[in-house]
């Protein structure tokens, strides 16, 4: 089989959260993490839309994902990695514009 991927991957298997709109997330499984995407599963996969926010409990990390493919209960996203903040963690705090 090709391997397609342009960077490994690493096997998770931790909790996470799917942010479909502002007033309702979907609990999900992030089964493996590579440098620019995600495999998750969740049972209602159909109705996360093509671009939302995935929340993984473990490192508490909040990415920015667009599906890239899906199957029955799972998704394959691509991500855009948020700022990192201090100690290597995802920061989505902003600095302070001057005025």
């Amino acid at each position: 089989m090709l391997n397609r991927r342009r960077a490994p991957r690493t096997v998770l298997n931790e909790t996470g959260s799917i942010s479909v709109d502002e007033h309702r997330s979907l609990p999900c499984i992030v089964y493996d993490r590579s440098l620019d995407g995600v495999r998750i599963a969740l049972p209602e996969a159909e109705i996360v839309p093509d671009r939302f926010v995935l929340s993984i409990d473990a490192s508490r990390e909040i990415l920015i994902c667009r599906a890239v493919w899906r199957k029955a209960e799972e998704i394959g996203a691509a991500t855009n990695e948020p700022e990192t903040g201090r100690a290597g963690r995802a920061s989505l705090r902003r600095e302070p514009v001057p005025l």
